[in-house]
């Protein structure tokens, strides 16, 4: 099996393609030892829209045509429709798309994009959060508590008084060293409120973070405590298999009225699964319980995408 990634460059896009991708080989490896498996990226970072719009890959002369191509970001939909369409071979989405669905062969997206009281397409696949690259390392030793910081969004305002407060408590009842580190939407100066409030929390800022950083801690993650914004981060703290707390924000307000993002309806079903715990459930026992199951969305996926489309694997 041969894929090509159509890539914007966006980390968190890239994210969802390489860990879709890196289980689809898996799994052709073990079903299909005798055959080449590959994957490619190809970056349409610099491309206009006619470009995009009229690609059909005549600068990858060099690379074995592909059987799929997979996008994910807006900006790359074009060019992954058009590629595919030149080499004859299937396009899959990981997310909801800005294009019609009944374009691509299967549009791979959270649960919580789609539209509520609305069933899912026969072309939609239904994850729970965004597929990711993190998987479960038993291994390596868990030495420390992660916390990840996000910051003020659509769906959630920004109250440092009460992150700090909710952090102060899990610091008096935890053994464990923690780590923290924050996101391009953690306000500048929440670092200096942290370390006057909490000076224990070893602050890391996400400038000086590398592209490991957060696969490397949540490898080493006894527990993981994520901001209720950071929606792609609770999916990656999931999928390495540690228990996972919500620090709670106040939800965002429109025109005076209290508004529910599809990000706070998606951690609300994560909550009422069991998957996720709230600061105000852990503050009644100090403890988060042990995951029931680890999520590894990669994994589903790429079985569904084998068993649905056995050319790709003839």
């Amino acid at each position: 099996m041969v894929i090509y990634i159509v890539s914007d460059g966006k980390k968190g896009h890239l994210s969802q393609t390489r860990g879709l991708a890196g289980a689809l080989l898996e799994r052709a490896r073990k079903l299909r030892p005798d055959a080449a498996h590959s994957v490619h990226e190809v970056d349409i970072t610099h491309k206009g829209f006619f470009a995009k719009l009229l690609y059909e890959g005549k600068d990858l002369a060099d690379l074995p045509r592909p059987d799929l191509v997979l996008c994910a970001g807006h900006s790359t939909h074009l060019a992954a429709l058009g590629l595919a369409r030149s080499k004859g071979c299937l396009c899959m989405v990981c997310m909801r798309p800005s294009l019609p669905l009944r374009l691509f062969d299967l549009c791979i997206m959270p649960r919580h994009d789609v539209p509520e009281n609305r069933e899912p397409g026969p072309k939609t696949f239904c994850t729970n959060g965004a597929i990711n690259c993190i998987h479960p390392r038993p291994d390596i030793p868990k030495t420390e508590t992660l916390i990840l910081v996000g910051g003020p969004s659509k769906g959630f305002s920004w109250d440092a008084e009460l992150l700090l407060t909710q952090l102060a408590n899990i610091v008096r009842h935890s053994n464990t060293p923690m780590v923290l580190t924050t996101s391009r939407r953690t306000p500048p100066d929440f670092l200096q409120d942290l370390q006057a409030a909490c000076p224990s929390i070893h602050a890391v800022p996400v400038e000086e973070t590398s592209a490991d950083w957060v696969p490397l801690h949540l490898s080493r993650a006894s527990e993981v405590w994520v901001t209720q914004d950071s929606v792609s981060m609770v999916y990656e703290a999931l999928s390495s298999g540690a228990p996972v707390g919500i620090l709670e924000m106040a939800s965002a307000t429109q025109r005076g009225k209290r508004r529910v993002s599809r990000v706070e309806r998606g951690l609300n079903m994560l909550v009422k699964d069991g998957l996720v715990h709230t600061f105000t459930e852990w503050a009644k026992t100090h403890s988060l319980p042990t995951q029931a199951c680890v999520i590894n969305e990669a994994a589903r996926a790429a079985d569904y995408i084998l068993e649905r489309f056995p050319r790709l694997l003839p």
